[in-house]
């Protein structure tokens, strides 16, 4: 949440009492202009649907079942694991059918770089999108993702999302 707060331009006060507790406060900057439109619109019925499957990798309970129902919403069939160690189960039994993987790329036991290369060698035709609330330029330069590689930034929209998956499935070779 820190990283989101700074690259917002916002700032997190603390304060803490010993046995009374801690109060954070989050400041944004403040933004005069009205939203677009468009950016409000959750769902964009002239965007293109899916029929593909995706495994969806992410640890985080909240982040993993939104985008399950964000996509699924879409026509994707997606297949959840919670880490991994659980995606690497799925994907021994149906490597095959998985279209593409949409992973977080820093989890506690393993990358998510780390886990595109060991389920790449069951599917290489498989596409992959990874998903991080570090931005980008941070994640590229801290050597964690090559540049190039699809990325999208958490938080995201359910339209950025959806658009984002389908450029990547639409995408002609499978960058890993």
């Amino acid at each position: 949440m820190y990283g989101i707060v700074k690259q917002s331009g916002g700032y997190i006060w603390v304060y803490s009492e010993p046995d009374k507790g801690s109060t954070f406060k989050v400041y944004f900057p403040r933004v005069d202009e009205l939203a677009d439109k468009d950016s409000r619109k959750a769902h964009d019925p002239s965007a293109k649907r899916g029929t593909e499957t995706i495994l969806l990798v992410e640890d985080d309970d909240a982040v993993r079942e939104l985008a399950e129902v964000i996509l699924a919403s879409q026509g994707y069939k997606v297949i959840c694991a919670n880490g991994p160690k659980r995606a690497e189960e799925i994907a021994a039994e149906r490597s095959q059918e998985i279209a593409l993987v949409l992973t977080d790329v820093i989890m506690p036991t393993m990358s998510g770089r780390e886990l595109v290369k060991k389920l790449g060698t069951r599917n290489p035709k498989m596409r992959v999108l990874y998903m991080s609330g570090y931005t980008d330029n941070v994640i590229a330069q801290g050597g964690v993702l090559e540049e190039g590689l699809a990325f999208l930034q958490k938080p995201f929209t359910p339209r950025a999302l959806a658009q984002k998956v389908r450029e990547v499935l639409d995408a002609g070779v499978p960058a890993r």
